[in-house]
């Protein structure tokens, strides 16, 4: 047991012997005008109650104080000794100048910087916390790296890639065209082999294609000859080893056995999946088939399964993008990842995710969630009542809590005829996607198949519109009444401007006014800049 019984003195305790950082669960604290007085801060877990801004800049103030950089008279002859020569930056970051981490190893404790280490520890544990609480109580190990989604991704494929026997080149990939989850696999220098998504049968959800999927698992160099043929020319394809498999929500349990049998890492982009209870079930889920298998193996030549999941903390937390949280179901495993980041890194990140769980303890958490739920059954309410206006369709996306889709296929007649180059033109159904500009390439890789915001299996063009952690109620009402209006805006100018014909539409035309009982100053009647008629030049896509 450490020898002292104030905080202050605790501190500069560690502070004189920096290689010492303990656990939270030997950490007391009893200087009772600090946040730090109840028992779930004391061992490593977020307070069932959320502390006030002016508790938590207290202790912030305090711990910095015990960095070299904060001391009084101190004298640095380092080339590096967190000097800061703006003092609004300085305050800005509350004196913890340092960062986190030494050379070696982005979790290393900093001889200078006894409080950035501490505040380190403290994050990570109770961000471990934090995802055990969301409903993957399984994971063993987390810790916040200092970059947004896709470069965290790329550090976890560049981990599991050393840690496979033969350094695999390969990456199965489902395919979704977002640039970022595309990229971290090529800065990785691994080759992705894309899946295509496959519609349910029972819904409108594009899902993994597990039969696709398990056939790549078993040749991957073939599956991309034969699929890719215009990507495979450019790669080595005698390798056959496989890296790893991203995987959507919807069969997640089902690849995890995929990956299992064929002795294959699993990583999981959980970008802003912590908000949603029935993602972190799922990773649960699949965490605990992993945990089972490895230890069924643990005493046999068999290598086990890697798994990562990966959630950004600017989606899940609110605070400024700059940072994500590793998590995994084996302590080694999430280690290695942290050992691999080169050098030291920025501790702002580490800073705003601290504040905002001290800020938030377990009852605002759960509050958000709650509301997250709330303004999502609005949402979906009040994009059902404008698909029945505009005869338009809300896509069945049951198992998405967060996103909604509502298609656009009514929103113009079924068979129109455009009067623009002074003869008609003819445009049926079948031809109706040709008019849109394909966009084909996505980073440096071109895709013959077509790419759009989802998949180039998509059929229909729509709308998405997302209720995530942090909305409100209010939000939702003002986007649908805007919605609403710039869907009359959009009929009536192709319409008048294109001098379309209608003939078997199936679109309801609304006559446009202003029924709202709203004053005349309601800001949701300030929106020129949206629905003005100007303001919808039809897009070159069109004609």
């Amino acid at each position: 047991m450490i020898p002292c019984f104030d905080v202050k003195s605790r501190l500069r305790y560690w502070a004189d012997s920096a290689s010492y950082i303990p656990d939270l669960s030997t950490v007391v604290f009893l200087d009772t005008d600090l946040p730090f007085r109840t028992h779930g801060a004391q061992t490593g877990r977020l307070p069932d109650v959320g502390f006030s801004e002016a508790d938590i800049e207290s202790l912030l103030l305090q711990i910095s104080s015990f960095d070299s950089n904060n001391w009084e008279n101190s004298v640095g002859v380092g080339e590096r000794e967190g000097r800061v020569f703006v003092n609004f930056i300085r305050r800005r970051h509350y004196g913890f100048t340092h960062g986190i981490g030494r050379s070696g190893d982005i979790a290393a404790i900093q001889p200078k910087a006894s409080g950035s280490s501490l505040i380190c520890r403290l994050t990570n544990q109770l961000l471990l916390d934090w995802l055990r609480k969301s409903g993957s109580p399984s994971t063993s190990a987390c810790f916040l790296v200092p970059m947004a989604t896709g470069m965290s991704l790329t550090l976890c494929l560049l981990a599991m890639k050393r840690r496979r026997p033969r350094r695999a080149n390969f990456v199965l990939w489902s395919r979704i065209d977002q640039k970022s989850c595309f990229k971290c696999m090529l800065a990785a220098g691994l080759i992705p082999i894309p899946i295509e998504l496959v519609t349910d049968t029972s819904n409108d959800q594009l899902c993994s294609n597990l039969d696709a999927l398990e056939i790549a698992l078993k040749n991957p160099a073939k599956y991309l000859l034969d699929h890719w043929p215009d990507a495979a020319q450019a790669y080595n394809v005698d390798d056959k080893s496989i890296e790893n498999s991203t995987s959507d929500d919807i069969v997640l349990h089902a690849i995890t056995k995929l990956c299992i049998k064929y002795g294959v890492s699993h990583l999981i982009n959980n970008a802003y999946g912590v908000q949603s209870p029935r993602c972190m079930r799922m990773i649960e889920s699949a965490g605990k088939l992993i945990i089972e298998h490895n230890l069924n193996t643990s005493n046999s030549s068999n290598q086990p399964v890697d798994l990562l999941y990966v959630q950004s903390t600017d989606k899940n937390l609110m605070v400024p993008v700059g940072g994500a949280v590793i998590g995994g179901f084996s302590t080694d495993l999430v280690d290695f990842v942290a050992k691999l980041y080169p050098g030291r890194a920025s501790g702002s990140p580490t800073l705003d995710a601290f504040a905002t769980l001290l800020y938030l303890g377990n009852k605002g958490w759960n509050d958000l969630i709650q509301r997250q739920s709330i303004c999502f059954k609005r949402l979906h309410n009040g994009l059902k009542q404008l698909s029945e206006k505009f005869n338009l369709k809300l896509l069945d996306t049951s198992s998405n809590p967060i996103s909604l889709a509502l298609s656009l296929e009514n929103l113009l007649p079924k068979t129109i005829t455009i009067q623009k180059f002074g003869k008609n033109n003819m445009i049926e159904d079948n031809q109706k996607r040709e008019i849109f500009r394909q966009l084909t390439q996505i980073g440096a890789n071109l895709f013959t198949q077509g790419c759009s915001g989802v998949s180039s299996t998509s059929i229909r063009p729509y709308i998405n519109a997302a209720s995530s952690i942090g909305q409100n109620e209010y939000e939702i009402d003002v986007f649908i009444k805007k919605l609403d209006k710039i869907l009359q805006y959009f009929q009536y100018y192709i319409i008048n401007n294109y001098n379309i014909d209608l003939m078997n539409t199936v679109t309801t035309m609304t006559t446009i006014k202003d029924d709202d009982d709203d004053n005349d100053n309601d800001e949701i009647d300030q929106d020129n800049d949206v629905l003005s008629k100007e303001s919808f030049k039809l897009n070159s896509r069109f004609i």
